[in-house]
Protein backbone atom coordinates (compact mmCIF):
# COMPACT_ATOMS: atom_id res chain seq x y z
CA UNK A 1 0.00 0.00 0.00
CA UNK A 2 2.97 2.72 0.90
CA UNK A 3 4.50 1.78 -2.11
CA UNK A 4 1.60 2.23 -4.71
CA UNK A 5 1.29 5.84 -2.48
CA UNK A 6 5.03 6.73 -3.38
CA UNK A 7 4.47 5.56 -6.85
CA UNK A 8 1.21 8.04 -7.34
CA UNK A 9 3.62 10.52 -5.98
CA UNK A 10 6.12 10.10 -8.13
CA UNK A 11 3.88 9.95 -11.46
CA UNK A 12 2.06 12.92 -10.25
CA UNK A 13 5.06 15.27 -9.73
CA UNK A 14 6.61 13.93 -13.20
CA UNK A 15 3.16 14.21 -14.52
CA UNK A 16 2.87 17.50 -13.11
CA UNK A 17 6.29 18.77 -14.60
CA UNK A 18 5.24 17.31 -17.97
CA UNK A 19 2.61 19.49 -18.00
CA UNK A 20 4.17 22.67 -16.83
CA UNK A 21 6.80 22.01 -19.80
CA UNK A 22 4.04 21.36 -22.43
CA UNK A 23 2.43 24.60 -21.27
CA UNK A 24 5.47 26.74 -21.37
CA UNK A 25 6.31 25.48 -25.28
CA UNK A 26 2.64 26.09 -26.04
CA UNK A 27 2.64 29.84 -24.51
CA UNK A 28 6.09 30.13 -26.37
CA UNK A 29 7.47 31.21 -23.58
CA UNK A 30 10.49 29.33 -24.29
CA UNK A 31 13.98 31.80 -24.35
CA UNK A 32 14.73 32.88 -27.69
CA UNK A 33 17.95 32.12 -29.19
CA UNK A 34 21.18 34.94 -27.93
CA UNK A 35 22.15 35.17 -31.44
CA UNK A 36 21.19 35.97 -34.62
CA UNK A 37 24.17 34.44 -37.15
CA UNK A 38 21.14 32.65 -38.69
CA UNK A 39 18.46 34.94 -39.28
CA UNK A 40 18.10 37.67 -41.90
CA UNK A 41 15.31 40.36 -42.17
CA UNK A 42 13.48 42.39 -44.87
CA UNK A 43 11.78 45.88 -42.85
CA UNK A 44 9.10 48.00 -43.94
CA UNK A 45 8.71 51.45 -41.80
CA UNK A 46 7.09 54.61 -41.84
CA UNK A 47 9.69 57.62 -42.18
CA UNK A 48 9.70 61.40 -40.90
CA UNK A 49 12.22 63.66 -42.12
CA UNK A 50 13.63 66.90 -41.54
CA UNK A 51 15.00 67.57 -45.40
CA UNK A 52 17.12 70.61 -45.38
CA UNK A 53 15.95 71.32 -48.90
CA UNK A 54 16.01 74.84 -49.23
CA UNK A 55 18.68 76.26 -51.28
CA UNK A 56 20.36 80.04 -51.54
CA UNK A 57 19.01 82.24 -52.78
CA UNK A 58 16.13 79.96 -54.19
CA UNK A 59 12.96 80.09 -51.68
CA UNK A 60 12.38 80.37 -47.67
CA UNK A 61 14.60 79.15 -45.03
CA UNK A 62 11.98 78.04 -43.42
CA UNK A 63 11.31 75.77 -45.57
CA UNK A 64 14.04 73.80 -44.67
CA UNK A 65 12.91 73.16 -41.19
CA UNK A 66 9.53 72.00 -42.05
CA UNK A 67 9.25 67.75 -42.02
CA UNK A 68 8.19 65.56 -44.53
CA UNK A 69 6.62 62.00 -44.06
CA UNK A 70 7.04 58.72 -46.33
CA UNK A 71 7.86 54.78 -46.24
CA UNK A 72 11.10 52.97 -46.45
CA UNK A 73 11.93 49.57 -47.10
CA UNK A 74 15.49 47.94 -45.60
CA UNK A 75 16.78 44.45 -45.23
CA UNK A 76 19.48 43.24 -42.67
CA UNK A 77 22.04 40.41 -43.58
CA UNK A 78 24.32 38.84 -40.43
CA UNK A 79 27.66 38.59 -40.75
CA UNK A 80 28.55 37.65 -37.41
CA UNK A 81 27.10 38.32 -34.08
CA UNK A 82 28.14 41.78 -34.22
CA UNK A 83 28.78 42.61 -38.18
CA UNK A 84 26.20 42.40 -40.54
CA UNK A 85 25.27 44.54 -43.58
CA UNK A 86 21.98 46.65 -44.26
CA UNK A 87 20.34 48.17 -47.48
CA UNK A 88 17.64 50.31 -47.36
CA UNK A 89 15.19 52.52 -49.43
CA UNK A 90 13.11 55.80 -48.60
CA UNK A 91 10.51 57.29 -50.44
CA UNK A 92 9.72 60.37 -48.24
CA UNK A 93 7.03 61.28 -50.30
CA UNK A 94 3.62 61.22 -48.97
CA UNK A 95 3.14 64.59 -47.42
CA UNK A 96 6.33 67.13 -48.71
CA UNK A 97 6.53 70.65 -48.16
CA UNK A 98 6.34 72.70 -51.53
CA UNK A 99 6.04 69.35 -53.49
CA UNK A 100 9.33 67.91 -53.16
CA UNK A 101 10.34 64.27 -52.67
CA UNK A 102 13.58 63.20 -51.16
CA UNK A 103 14.41 59.34 -52.75
CA UNK A 104 17.49 57.83 -51.08
CA UNK A 105 19.13 54.22 -51.73
CA UNK A 106 21.37 53.44 -49.97
CA UNK A 107 23.99 49.94 -47.98
CA UNK A 108 26.64 49.66 -45.63
CA UNK A 109 27.91 47.87 -42.82
CA UNK A 110 25.97 47.60 -39.22
CA UNK A 111 27.30 46.85 -35.90
CA UNK A 112 25.06 45.21 -33.47
CA UNK A 113 25.35 44.86 -30.22
CA UNK A 114 22.23 42.13 -29.37
CA UNK A 115 21.20 42.30 -25.33
CA UNK A 116 18.51 39.94 -24.66
CA UNK A 117 15.31 40.90 -26.87
CA UNK A 118 16.85 44.13 -27.55
CA UNK A 119 19.58 44.88 -30.65
CA UNK A 120 20.95 48.69 -30.38
CA UNK A 121 23.06 49.34 -33.67
CA UNK A 122 24.75 51.56 -35.57
CA UNK A 123 25.39 51.55 -39.56
CA UNK A 124 27.31 53.71 -41.76
CA UNK A 125 25.67 53.83 -45.63
CA UNK A 126 26.34 54.79 -49.36
CA UNK A 127 24.19 55.15 -52.16
CA UNK A 128 22.34 57.74 -54.37
CA UNK A 129 19.78 60.20 -53.60
CA UNK A 130 17.37 61.68 -56.05
CA UNK A 131 15.16 65.41 -55.32
CA UNK A 132 11.74 64.01 -56.98
CA UNK A 133 9.96 67.42 -57.51
CA UNK A 134 6.28 66.58 -57.94
CA UNK A 135 4.89 70.05 -59.43
CA UNK A 136 7.98 71.58 -61.63
CA UNK A 137 5.50 75.04 -62.35
CA UNK A 138 6.19 75.57 -57.95
CA UNK A 139 9.95 74.72 -57.87
CA UNK A 140 11.03 76.77 -60.58
CA UNK A 141 15.00 76.45 -60.15
CA UNK A 142 15.46 74.63 -57.95
CA UNK A 143 18.28 71.67 -58.64
CA UNK A 144 16.73 68.03 -58.55
CA UNK A 145 17.98 64.71 -59.83
CA UNK A 146 20.18 62.01 -59.58
CA UNK A 147 23.91 62.34 -57.45
CA UNK A 148 25.91 60.63 -54.65
CA UNK A 149 24.89 60.44 -51.04
CA UNK A 150 25.96 58.87 -48.00
CA UNK A 151 25.00 58.71 -43.99
CA UNK A 152 25.72 57.38 -40.69
CA UNK A 153 22.83 56.44 -38.21
CA UNK A 154 21.85 54.80 -35.26
CA UNK A 155 18.90 52.65 -33.79
CA UNK A 156 17.06 50.09 -31.82
CA UNK A 157 15.57 46.38 -32.70
CA UNK A 158 13.13 44.43 -30.68
CA UNK A 159 13.22 41.00 -31.21
CA UNK A 160 9.38 40.55 -30.86
CA UNK A 161 8.73 36.56 -32.05
CA UNK A 162 10.99 34.38 -33.56
CA UNK A 163 9.50 35.69 -36.63
CA UNK A 164 9.48 39.58 -36.14
CA UNK A 165 11.76 42.10 -35.50
CA UNK A 166 9.88 45.69 -34.50
CA UNK A 167 12.08 48.43 -35.37
CA UNK A 168 11.78 50.83 -32.08
CA UNK A 169 13.66 53.75 -34.02
CA UNK A 170 16.46 54.39 -36.56
CA UNK A 171 17.66 57.84 -36.97
CA UNK A 172 20.41 58.60 -39.86
CA UNK A 173 21.84 61.65 -40.45
CA UNK A 174 22.61 61.96 -44.64
CA UNK A 175 24.65 63.99 -46.77
CA UNK A 176 24.12 64.66 -50.22
CA UNK A 177 27.47 66.52 -51.41
CA UNK A 178 26.37 66.65 -54.72
CA UNK A 179 22.93 68.66 -54.25
CA UNK A 180 23.39 72.53 -55.46
CA UNK A 181 26.68 74.44 -54.54
CA UNK A 182 27.27 73.44 -50.43
CA UNK A 183 24.90 70.29 -50.28
CA UNK A 184 22.51 69.33 -48.13
CA UNK A 185 22.22 67.25 -44.24
CA UNK A 186 18.29 65.67 -44.14
CA UNK A 187 17.76 64.07 -40.87
CA UNK A 188 15.74 60.89 -41.04
CA UNK A 189 13.61 58.61 -38.39
CA UNK A 190 11.80 55.39 -38.73
CA UNK A 191 9.94 53.39 -37.50
CA UNK A 192 8.40 49.79 -38.23
CA UNK A 193 8.73 46.03 -38.27
CA UNK A 194 10.80 43.17 -40.01
CA UNK A 195 10.07 39.43 -41.02
CA UNK A 196 12.99 37.31 -40.04
CA UNK A 197 13.86 34.54 -42.28
CA UNK A 198 16.12 31.55 -41.09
Amino acid sequence: MRKTLTMSKALTTIGSLACLLCLATIAKAQALPVTTESTWQLGFGVTYARPDFWVAPIGDPAYSRQYILGVSGYGDYPLSTHLGAEGEFHCICLITSLDRAELTYLVGPRIVFPHRRFTPYMKAMVGFRDLFIQEQQDNIGIPRGMGAAYAAGVGLDYHYSERWEIRIMDVEVQKWPTYSTNGINPVVFTAGFAYRFH
